[in-house]
């Protein structure tokens, strides 16, 4: 039986860019175990990046369309879970705020807020804080944070 992973922007940008801990998030994607969930935060993230990445010359304009593309590709096939942030998934981040002891920022408690919403059982991320408050929420947590860190 297929498990859904949410996988927060901190670890799914690895996908498409080079940084420290790639090649585990590239073996991760190839695990059959669980199928991987985004959310709109996430697409935005992502492009919010791929700019960010691009003002300081370390991609080009080509990649920039390229990685989009293959990403609303994966969305609109299937590959890729997506959960659209809708009213409950804000109530639900609003909760998650006031119940858990760690401390959850707004776009990490929205993240974790769509972990739930999409029945994901273990939550993939970079962000030490997110995969604290995941563990605290009850999911599993793999922790894609650099080695150096």
């Amino acid at each position: 039986m297929t498990e859904h992973a949410y996988v927060d922007t901190s670890a799914f940008v690895k996908r498409y860019l080079t940084e420290d801990r790639t090649s585990d998030m590239e073996a991760f994607a190839m695990d059959v175990k669980h199928r991987m969930a985004i959310s709109s935060l996430t697409v935005t993230e992502f492009r919010s990046v791929l700019k960010r990445r691009l003002r300081m010359g370390t991609i080009g304009i080509d990649f920039v369309g390229k990685a989009t593309q293959q990403l609303l590709k994966e969305i609109a096939g299937g590959t890729l879970r997506f959960h659209a942030i809708d009213a409950a998934t804000f109530n639900l981040a609003g909760d998650l705020i006031e119940r858990l002891d760690s401390p959850l920022g707004t776009l990490d408690a929205l993240h974790l807020a769509c972990a739930k919403a999409t029945g994901a059982v273990l939550m993939v991320s970079a962000d030490k804080q997110l995969l604290r408050a995941s563990q605290e929420a009850g999911l599993e947590t793999l922790d894609l944070s650099p080695l150096s860190a």
